[in-house]
């Protein structure tokens, strides 16, 4: 187990490099992020839709002014699909993705709008394109997916008027060109910032629970993430049975009085790596203090359990490495029995370890159930 500060490291387009990184901080996101992202594409399409009342009050004598009811319905009918079918998606890079289209979408239908009616309002359609901008960038989704979307507005809007507008508009399109475009840079800046920010404490999060489980020295899981672990497998049972093993390393403490506390360190860090190496990927390997580690082998009896601690046993055995030279450890090992404490669990082991090492040390003590 090892924290990799590479990782969390953040490309140009404001991602981490590392996938497994970023499909882990889109999960965080989604956590937190989903449900304002639903409850605001539906009240935009509200407002969207509310602007029909408007509609009325300067086409209302037209005899094709029904299309706006049309098209502001569908636009509702839009954001309310969005709202129902965004936590439907496995991936939430595909729910942002399907809200930068909705977006584009509406925005579209307004386009529409525009040209059917041959709006010539300004500046009711610079705040409108305004608002279009900002509720890109308020509603929740990647910094670039809200860039892009910006920008295709901006630039479809300004083609828009480029083709449709009258000569001698008040505010003219290079103004109202010029000022959406102060307000896309300066929302695309602030996004940017918000979303490194959030990545970098996300990173920071991801480093303090990492330091909270883990034993600085060996790198291996600590005695109060061990606790949960097995607090959990006794609590739903899924792991049942299962066996406990304790052990230390014999004559520790020779070890630091002949080479120093430095080579002993070294020795329990080669030791959980040695053990790492030895275990299946279902079991939990621990440091519970000073020289003395735990494992919890997953859905195996106590015979079994006995045969995979003799193999971490001839492991740890067979390494010469280091400067201590060979080592060995004293197992103890027991099958969790139902209904008992952890406190229980551990004792037995732990007698089973110095019934290992009474009978002269390097070897398996594991409890009869018969």
């Amino acid at each position: 187990m090892e924290y990799n500060h590479e990782r969390y490291l953040l490309n140009k387009y404001c991602e981490f490099r590392n996938r497994e990184a970023e499909a882990d901080f889109m999960e965080h996101e989604k956590a937190s992020n989903l449900k304002i992202s639903r409850f605001m594409a539906l009240f935009m399409g509200f407002v969207f839709a509310m602007f029909v009342f408007s509609d009325f009050h300067f086409f209302g004598d037209d005899s094709g002014f029904f299309i706006s009811p049309m098209l502001r319905g569908i636009a509702l009918l839009i954001a309310i699909l969005t709202f129902i079918i965004a936590d439907k998606f496995k991936r939430y890079e595909h729910t942002l993705l399907m809200i930068s289209l909705v977006e584009l979408l509406v925005f579209a239908i307004y386009l529409v709008k525009l040209y059917v009616y041959r709006e010539t309002e300004p500046s009711m359609q610079f705040m409108t394109i305004l608002l279009f901008l900002l509720t890109v960038f308020l509603i929740p989704n990647k910094w670039k997916n809200s860039l892009i979307c910006g920008c295709i507005i901006l630039a479809s809007y300004i083609i828009f008027c480029s083709i449709f507008s009258f000569a001698g508009e008040i505010p003219s399109i290079t103004q109202r060109g010029i000022y959406l475009l102060i307000c896309l840079i300066s929302c695309a800046i602030f996004i940017y910032g918000r979303e490194s920010s959030e990545r970098k404490h996300f990173a920071a999060e991801q480093l303090l629970k990492f330091m909270s489980i883990t034993d600085r020295l060996t790198g291996i899981y600590n005695r109060g993430r061990f606790e949960h672990v097995i607090g959990t497998w006794i609590k739903n049972m899924r792991h049942d049975p299962f066996c406990l093993v304790l052990f230390d390393i014999d004559d520790f403490k020779k070890v630091n009085d002949r080479f120093g506390h430095n080579a002993g360190d070294e020795v329990l860090i080669g030791l959980a790596e040695i053990v790492s190496a030895s275990i299946r990927d279902d079991d939990i390997f621990a440091r519970w203090g000073g020289e003395e580690f735990v494992v919890l082998f997953s859905g195996v009896d106590v015979d079994k359990g006995a045969e995979l601690a003799e193999r971490i046993r001839k492991a740890v055995e067979g390494n010469t490495e280091g400067k201590a030279g060979r080592i060995t450890i004293s197992l103890g090992v027991v099958q969790y029995h139902r209904e008992e404490s952890i406190e229980n669990i551990i004792n037995r082991a732990d007698e089973k370890m110095y019934e290992a090492k009474n009978a002269g040390k390097n070897q398996v003590a594991a409890e009869n159930l018969s």
